[in-house]
């Protein structure tokens, strides 16, 4: 049996990066899994990837700061499965790597309305669906940058859209843990994914000077990552309730 069975779990920005990783394992662990991504193709090219069968895939392209979007994304999926019991909210926008005096007011909002809004949205959303049923696992995909001034970046529209998240996560704890919802966030560090690939060749020598920032001098592991998200979605820990955990090799503590 698989930790998941029979239930429904929504990933955003499911197509690539940890969002693919995720739900290729929930779908291992016998849930049913939806995928969103603001590009249909990429989410379908994923749905293929995680299985042949696709009895237990729902791909569903969504723009999470389009409000109607993700008011259709749960629309669909509560259509498809007649439940929602974990929602992954992982999609979300790069930062802006400009000083924040040559960062426009369009780009700032740009990263404000996917992190922020899109969470807020999306969170609001899955508890229409939750809330009747008395149970539901929110997971928010944080950062690092949400506790600390990255060295390594400009601009400040990411890290303050990361910690807007934090308090998101918080707020809705409190409001929906009488009906049995618990809401918390993970804050990874540097983990081989895509971006950070992109962010290091981008100088020469970077990917040591982060490594050497990292107490564990290592970048982090996607599988143990993803292993925590099935831990915070299972009812293992029905009594963390509001938290964000750094997953970041210690990088946040100097």
């Amino acid at each position: 049996m698989g930790q998941l069975d029979n239930q429904t779990a929504i990933v955003t920005g499911g197509g690539t990066g940890i969002g693919f990783e995720v739900a290729k394992l929930f779908h291992q662990e016998g849930a049913n899994v939806v995928l969103s991504s603001r590009k249909e193709e990429v989410i379908v090219e994923a749905a293929g990837r995680i299985s042949s069968d696709q009895s237990r895939i729902l791909c569903v392209r969504a723009d999470i700061a389009e409000e109607q979007d993700v008011i259709e994304l749960m629309q669909r999926t509560k259509q498809w499965s007649g439940q929602i019991d974990v929602l992954i909210n992982n999609a979300g926008s790069n930062r802006i790597n400009k000083p924040p005096e040559e960062t426009s007011l369009a780009e700032w909002k740009s990263v404000m309305d996917t992190n922020v809004t899109g969470t807020f949205l999306c969170c609001r959303e899955a508890g229409k669906v939750m809330i009747p049923q008395k149970s539901g696992r929110i997971v928010n995909i944080s950062s690092l940058s949400s506790f600390i001034v990255n060295k390594y970046f400009h601009g400040g529209s990411y890290e303050v859209s990361k910690s807007a998240i934090n308090m998101l996560t918080k707020v809705f704890a409190v409001e929906w843990a009488p009906h049995n919802i618990t809401v918390n966030a993970v804050a990874p560090g540097y983990y081989g994914t895509q971006p950070n690939i992109d962010f290091f060749s981008k100088e020469e020598g970077l990917s040591e000077k982060v490594l050497d920032m990292i107490p564990m001098k290592k970048l982090g592991d996607l599988e143990e990552l993803c292993g925590f998200l099935l831990y915070l979605a299972t009812n293992k820990t029905g009594y963390m309730n509001g938290t964000t955990i750094p997953l970041d090799g210690g990088y946040s503590l100097w």
